[in-house]
């Protein structure tokens, strides 16, 4: 729509601009648009009536905007100033990114601007905004140093909230002509060096969670102190706090946890009688409790947490009768729980005194305390019965008696606590059944009694568990507590929310001190966290996520099928017990994101309901014994991470040959003699082997064909005895090298956490080689001097790197891994796929390490790679002498060249995921190749794999991954953007320095910078020898770190961009005919 032009300013031009406004949000949010939709082209009086629109009394102009939450993403509009009486714009909670343009400063009358809860980014310049009263940045990615910048606006400020960003620099001096200031939260940055002296005249300061040290004098507290809030918390702050605090007679809130802060509690602090909440937890304060805060009768929270006061629990405690949240967790305590009273405290809320050492029974008395909802004795040593008594306490939301040394049974009076949301148990020694009153607890959405010596069955009637929980939500949503329970920090959170669940993991990636406050009270009143899909579909929706967590125990009996009533359950454990019977196709109802049945006796059919779990992402039903056809519906589910089905040895079919399922690799299915395999799966050293469909449809030839199998191996096995010795005795004087046997260890290792089973169950270990030339494991120790410190060249992530040469000349790098458990076999695995000359065809790409062979025992995993002799990139990268211009020029294009290779070549693509300096190897004549591929994945085109964890490297990990938990190509462009970066500055990602490098690089590049005003500092470099070059890499780095995947280019762009910076064409050497005509239309199209 072109804009209309109207002469003066009236609320005719106003409607023109928000017309314009609508036509260019409208052009930007195809779908899922905001109230700017109703705006409609009718006569001027209704402007004023439009929704989100304020305009004067009279009605003659338009002075207000608030888009709030109006799903709007995109740059921000660039003629705001327009608007000539704008004086209030709210456009928080959307996704608008890019910098802050210039257009705005020009909006001079404004004072009121809410940008906060967006993807803002640049560096923050307001310079024409002399009027701004309110100013609310909050939670966005704006950079840089704001010691300039920030007076230029701040003369009628009132309110300045910056929290939550990445700016630097330091801000002890930027506030002192910031005269009607009262309101300032600058936390979660990454602000360094002092405090500013002159915060006693606001009325709150927040600077949580930057990088301030120094001291706090008395003097920041003298005249007239007026604030209500003061955090300091989350620095390094150190010395003995001041006691002229106490001029602060109007403060409610005193939060130093977190620093450095040693010497006595002031005294003084007791005489601020409005103070009602006091955070002095994690420093090292001496443990004699002043009794002046006695007298503080407004307080309620009282956190002195993580100070190690050793001993019992010091008697004062017990005279806080005012206090409502008490936290003493991690402080060393032996005793004391009953000399000091706190259990007759008649306030009580919330008592945490998890993480010390408090041994005996547990306390009857504390169920005298009826006001209590969180109970916290987790991580100490009590032993015996829980009491009945603990039943007794009908406020009580979460009760936590995990990792203590508890026996005897769950009591059946907890079935009264109607309110309780959380009971955890896990780990201790409980025995007997759970009470089927536990289903009574209809607030209980998460349980966890793992790891205890529990059995029976899961009786129907705790599928009642968790069926309303609404009534206790209410009951906290009329909570009018400021200060929530949770305040202060995140253990509580991190201890039950699991991070090792899916979706509950996701919280992990937005967890800081400061956001746990309001994430636990989302939580608290029942607020969804996660977002949820209902079985069947794959559209999410924020609800509230239950778990279920019985492994670890000796549950036995069929599973109910009145499970499906459990429609909140997310998360259900049932490893590791003697379940038996059919899975109930009901539980294909549940909106489950995990489920693991690993270790049951299960039998039947997998019911095909199981695909209807849309959103599932992690699903284990290894060593069972389920039967019948591989259930095809498996394959739908497209979100599937991690699946293991071995030891099944009664399913039969045939393992897809496309979709989701074909991208996992055979240890997902060991153990099951009846299913067959597709043709590309490497069969080597599995112990599967395939069966004709007429011996699949008889079950009594079936098992008497498995039996056969075994006698057999069996035969086989004492052939190989027998055949030993008889090789001993002929040839004693020749060593046993193709046998293979020679130093291995004898491993049956059966067990992992999470339930898979390592493959190699001969006791040898076989070495697999890639080559026609032949070694042995006597080689691999001879060549290593059976793994000598003398012969270690490297130690990383994965192990440890040995030098050697094989009987044959060839010198070799061997890479021994000791990373535990099945994931990191599959890691391991997946380097195998894509380093050897087998797994897609007969390739070995000039840019990706060579590998020999590999082997895996057990524990053990040994890789045998070709020797570079040129070292690891990251021991040059920053000599600026022995790696010049071209050099690094070079190595940045051999790097592309494997990424063109793995993204584009390989079906499926391949995502690295670790692209950094140290898995760059160099050879003897300084070509660079890619190596350690133990992150990466196999991914169907144009999908993602979802991924539990952060994969990759600090300072080389993509911003989305926090977000999307997704491992895509694009994350390997922003690595390997990093990674130019450090070629062209000898620079390293994360150096120390106030600004990372990316950081860095976007704003010295900013404003296209030429090669006469190059930022390059790198030795040896200047105009016409050097510097253009480098400069051209580093904005080559800057467009593959862009924020947004999308505004990034794929690795054959980049490659384009490198062959025209080097002018070689010898660089498209080794790509395929389609790889070289589209990188070569990419170059003319530049």
């Amino acid at each position: 729509m072109a804009a209309i032009a109207v002469a003066g300013d009236s609320l005719d031009s106003d409607r023109e601009v928000l017309l314009s406004l609508k036509s260019y949000l409208e052009s930007r949010n195809p779908q899922n648009r905001g109230l700017y939709t109703e705006w409609k082209m009718e006569n001027q009086d209704v402007v004023c009536q439009w929704p989100g629109i304020i305009c004067t009394p009279q009605r003659s102009r338009v002075t207000g905007i608030n888009l709030t939450d109006s799903t709007i993403s995109g740059p921000l509009f660039k003629n705001f100033s327009a608007l000539t009486e704008l004086t209030y714009l709210d456009l928080s909670r959307n996704t608008i990114e890019g910098e802050i343009p210039d257009d705005l400063s020009r909006c001079h009358n404004l004072k009121h601007l809410n940008l906060s809860h967006n993807i803002l980014e640049g560096e923050l310049s307001l310079p024409g905004l002399s009027n701004l009263e309110v100013l609310d940045l909050s939670l966005n990615r704006i950079t840089g140093d704001i010691q300039s910048s920030f007076p230029l606006f701040c003369n009628s400020l009132v309110v300045a909230n910056l929290s939550t960003n990445n700016f630097t620099g330091r801000i002890d001096d930027i506030f002192n002509g910031c005269r009607n200031l009262k309101y300032v939260d600058f936390s979660s940055n990454r602000f360094s060096g002092e405090v500013w002296t002159g915060f006693g005249r606001l009325v709150e300061f927040s600077v949580a969670d930057n990088h301030l040290s120094g001291n706090i004098s008395a003097s920041m507290f003298r005249g007239n102190c007026t604030l209500q809030m003061l955090d300091l918390s989350g620095n390094a702050f150190g010395g003995e706090f001041p006691g002229q605090v106490s001029n602060c007679q109007n403060l409610n809130v005193l939060n130093l946890w977190g620093n450095k802060f040693t010497g006595n509690i002031p005294a003084e602090i007791g005489s601020i009688s409005s103070l009602k909440g006091l955070y002095l937890g994690n420093n090292t304060f001496s443990r004699d409790i002043p009794e002046t805060l006695l007298n503080l009768t407004n307080l309620v929270f009282l956190d002195l947490s993580r100070n190690k006061f050793g001993g019992d629990i010091q008697e004062i405690f017990g005279r806080f009768t005012q206090v409502k949240y008490l936290v003493l967790h991690a402080n060393s305590y032996v005793g004391g729980i009953n000399s000091s009273n706190i259990l007759k405290l008649p306030n009580l809320s919330r008592l945490d005194l998890g993480y010390n050492n408090f041994s005996g029974q547990l306390p009857t008395e504390i169920s005298q305390i009826q006001s209590l909802k969180f109970l916290i004795l987790a991580y100490n040593n009590f032993s015996g019965d829980i009491p009945q008594e603990y039943g007794n306490m009908p406020g009580l939301q979460a009760l936590d008696l995990s990792f203590n040394k508890l026996t005897g049974s769950i009591p059946a009076s907890f079935g009264k606590l109607t309110s309780l949301l959380w009971l955890m148990l896990a780990n201790n020694s409980l025995s007997g059944e759970i009470p089927r009153e536990i289903g009574n607890c209809t607030s209980l959405l998460w349980f966890n009694v793992a790891n205890n010596q529990l059995s029976g069955r899961f009786h129907p009637e705790l599928t009642r568990m968790g069926s309303n929980p609404s009534p206790t939500f209410e009951v906290n949503r009329q909570n009018k507590d400021k200060i929530i329970a949770g305040s202060g920090e995140c253990l509580a959170m991190k201890r039950w929310i699991p991070a090792e669940f899916p979706p509950f993991n996701f919280v992990y990636a937005i967890l800081t001190k400061k956001s746990c406050r309001s994430l636990w009270d989302h939580v608290l009143k029942g607020y969804g966290l996660f977002p949820v899909c209902s079985a069947g579909s794959t559209v999410r929706t924020l609800k509230i996520s239950a778990y279920l967590q019985l492994s670890g125990n000796k549950f036995s009996g069929e599973i109910p099928a009145s499970i499906s009533q459990m429609d909140r359950l997310s998360t259900l454990h049932l490893g590791f017990n003697e379940f038996e019977g059919k899975l109930p196709p009901e539980i294909g109802q549940l909106p489950l994101a995990f489920l693991n049945l690993t270790r049951n006796n299960f039998s039947g059919e997998i019911p095909q309901e199981i695909g209807n779990l849309k959103c599932l992402q992690n699903l284990d039903l290894s060593f069972n014994n389920f039967s019948g056809n591989f259930p095809t519906s498996l394959n739908d589910l497209n979100e599937l991470s991690k699946f293991n089905i071995s030891y099944n040895p009664f399913i039969s079919g045939a393992i897809p040959t496309t979709g989701q399922v074909a991208t996992f690799d055979k240890d997902s299915f060991l153990g099951n003699p009846l299913l067959r395999f597709p043709s590309f799966f490497n069969q080597s050293g599995n112990n599967t082997r395939k069966i004709s469909n007429q011996v699949l449809g008889n079950r009594p030839r079936t098992l008497l064909l498995i039996w056969i199998s075994l006698a057999l191996a069996l035969a086989f096995i004492a052939c190989l005895v027998v055949s030993g010795i008889v090789l001993m005795v002929v040839k004693a004087s020749r060593e046993a090298e193709i046998d293979l046997l020679d130093g291995s260890k004898t491993r049956h290792d059966m067990t992992s956490s999470s339930g898979g089973s390592s493959p190699w169950l001969s006791g040898k270990i076989k070495v697999i080689r890639l080559d026609k030339s032949t070694f042995t494991y006597a080689d691999i120790l001879k060549a290593t001097s059976n793994f000598s410190e003398e012969r270690v060249v490297g130690r990383g992530g994965y192990g440890t790197v040995y030098r050697g040469v094989l009987p044959d000349g060839r010198e070799v790098a061997v890479k021994k891994l000791q990373r535990e458990g099945t994931e990191a076999e599959k890691e391991f695995r997946a380097e195998m796929e894509v380093l050897s000359a087998n797994a897609f065809g007969d390739w070995a790409h000039p840019n990706l390490v060579r590998l020999y062979g590999w082997c895996l025992d057990g524990s053990e995993k040994i890789l045998v790679h070709e020797y570079m002799g040129g070292g690891s990139l990251e021991e040059l990268i920053t000599d600026k002498t022995k790696l010049q211009w071209k050099k690094r020029i070079d190595i940045a294009t051999d790097v592309a060249r494997g990424l063109v290779f793995l993204h584009h070549e390989c079906y499926p693509s391949i995502v690295h995921r670790d692209v950094k300096a140290s898995n760059v190897l160099l050879d003897k004549h300084g070509n660079a190749r890619v190596t350690d591929f133990g992150l990466a994945r196999l991914l169907n085109v144009g999908d993602s794999h979802v991924s539990t964890v952060i994969a990759g490297t600090i300072g080389y990990v993509a911003p989305e991954y926090g977000q999307t938990w997704q491992a895509t190509t694009r994350g390997d462009v922003y690595s390997y953007g990093v990674l130019t970066m450090e070629l062209a500055t000898g620079r390293r990602a994360v150096d120390g320095g106030e600004e990372c490098l990316v950081e860095w690089a976007r704003r010295v590049m900013t404003g296209n910078m030429t090669a006469k005003g190059s930022p390059i500092t790198l030795s040896g470099t200047k105009p016409g020898n050097g510097a253009e070059q480098m400069t051209e890499l580093l904005k080559i780095g800057v467009k593959c770190t862009a924020d947004h995947p999308q505004a990034r280019p794929n690795m054959k762009e980049v490659l384009a961009m490198l062959v025209k910076i080097s002018g070689k064409a010898e660089l498209f050497n080794g790509l395929s005919s389609q790889g070289y005509i589209e990188i070569t239309s990419l170059l003319s199209d530049r």
